[in-house]
Formats: C-alpha cells, sequence, structure tokens
C-alpha cells in the first residue's frame, strides 16, 4: 500500500474510498517530462557491406 499511498501523494491518482482498489481514478498515466530518464540517442552503427550478405553467411 505504500507504493499506491506515493502515487496519491504525488497526484498520479484519486484514491479516496480506500476499501478496494476498484475505487482508484487515475489522473496521470504517464511519467511527467521532469521525471523521465534523459536517454542520448546514438547513431545505429554503419555497415560497409552494399549487398547485405554478411547477414545470411554469418547467422
Amino acid at each position: 500500500m505504500a507504493a499506491l499511498d506515493a502515487l496519491v501523494a504525488a497526484e498520479y491518482i484519486h484514491w479516496e474510498d480506500r476499501s478496494d482498489t476498484a475505487h482508484i481514478l487515475i489522473l496521470e498515466g504517464w511519467e511527467r517530462d521532469a521525471e523521465k530518464t534523459k536517454i542520448d540517442p546514438k547513431p545505429a552503427p554503419a555497415y560497409n557491406n552494399n549487398n547485405n550478405t554478411d547477414y545470411w553467411a554469418q547467422y
């Protein structure tokens, strides 16, 4: 129940009648922009094979 209490405190859910979890109202179903993990996009490795035979030959 501590996790649900944390979601109530962070205002992700509203849970007035705590007799059952069926009474939970979801206010936000995604992460807020400030809480998202920042991931630097990395370019895909460059392949010098023009005919893609490495795929068939190496697997």
